[in-house]
């Protein structure tokens, strides 16, 4: 039988500081400055430990403040705005400052395993508690009133804690096994096509469309044809105005970003589609332009958007066209290794889940088991 304890009894808890805009964007300091969307960057890779962040200060700035630094081990989450439904959460790797938009919680107590709280927190919704309204918020009173669950011994916590990081270090490797394989890709097009020169112009082999409006409470869902907006696929619709393959282009909101349909589809006007002047493989089209960088280079703009004419006068690689299918074909081999992985990355995530969710009710110590 686990005990349950308020964490107020268990538990250093603190949030961190404002940050003014004058010191941000610095990576000259010696101490990470972290917020929310650091800790977003590195759960969304599935890591639960933080090293690197956007923003770094030094000493004399963190004087200035006034700011106290988090150990290493504290574990970071969001308090505040929509990401504290998310339920993300972080561990530090070494002593850093965090914004105001952040708590930091760390076991103070010899009974209370830190990883082991860390956990816990990872599977407890704190959409559940929070204060709604225009934002949703946490404060300091409503994280010590949570009542963990504690086994009586620290090897029962640390049995439960061994588990979870078997468990997670699978989804982990699996993630880290997709994301190489995705960077073959763009590596593959540089080792066939890198000795040829970007001396054709696109508006000798492409036009750009416009999509066409297609407001939400039109669409039909239930229908076979995705329907694309500037960032991917936004819904699904009985009906089509591009048939076959074609690549979506970004026109308003993620401009520049490319999407490579798989079959007939109805881009929105928030974006265009292209059209071919000359049959190019669509597979070694979608990379030939993902070398333009054209969405990095327009996320900095004050108004970003892009110009059909000018986007139509950049010039690109142009292979033969044994040479575009044979990189189709290796990509294709590619693509089916991470599908693979993906799947098996979905069932990692399904028993990790399960295991969570069992933690915290005695049912993974060896006791539960009567050993």
């Amino acid at each position: 039988m686990f005990e349950k304890i308020k964490l107020k009894n268990l538990v250093d808890l603190r949030a961190g500081i404002g940050f003014p805009n004058k010191y941000q964007g610095n990576k000259n300091g010696n101490i990470p400055f972290y917020k929310v969307g650091d800790i977003s960057r590195e759960f969304q890779k599935c890591n639960f430990y933080i090293n690197n962040a956007d923003n770094y200060i030094t000493a004399e700035i963190l004087a200035e403040l006034k700011g106290k630094l988090f150990d290493e081990g504290t574990i970071i989450f969001a308090k505040v705005g929509e990401a504290l439904k998310l339920n993300r959460r972080i561990i530090l790797t070494q002593k850093a400052m965090i914004d105001n938009n952040i708590f930091g919680i760390k076991s103070n107590n010899p009974r209370l395993n830190n990883k082991y709280l860390f956990y816990f927190l990872l599977q407890y919704d704190l959409g559940n508690i929070c204060k709604t309204g225009a934002v949703p918020s946490v404060n300091q009173s409503d994280i010590y009133s949570i009542s963990i669950p504690l086994p009586s011994t620290l090897e029962e916590q640390q049995e439960i804690v061994d588990v979870l990081d078997a468990a997670s270090e699978i989804i982990r490797l699996r993630t880290a096994c997709i994301e190489s394989a995705q960077s073959l890709i763009p590596a593959l097009f540089q080792e066939m096509f890198g000795d040829l020169e970007h001396d054709t112009t696109l508006n000798t082999l492409i036009s750009l469309e416009y999509g066409k409006a297609l407001k939400a409470e039109d669409r039909n869902n239930d229908g076979e044809y995705p329907v694309y907006g500037s960032n991917g696929i936004v819904g699904y619709h009985d009906s089509y105005i591009v048939e076959g393959q074609t690549i979506i282009v970004g026109r308003k909101g993620s401009c520049g970003k490319l999407n490579l349909t798989q079959k007939s589809c109805y881009p929105i006007d928030t974006c265009f589609y292209i059209k071919q002047k000359i049959n190019i493989d669509w597979t070694y089209l979608f990379y030939a332009l993902q070398e333009l960088n054209v969405e990095n280079m327009l996320k900095d703009a004050v108004i970003p958007g892009i110009n059909r004419n000018d986007y139509l006068r950049n010039k690109i690689r142009l292979a033969s066209e044994p040479q575009q299918k044979l990189f189709a074909a290796k990509v294709q081999e590619i693509e089916t290794y991470i599908k693979t992985q993906q799947a098996e990355l979905e069932n990692a995530k399904t028993m990790f889940q399960s295991l969570l969710h069992h933690s915290f009710t005695g049912e993974l110590t060896r006791r539960a088991y009567g050993e």
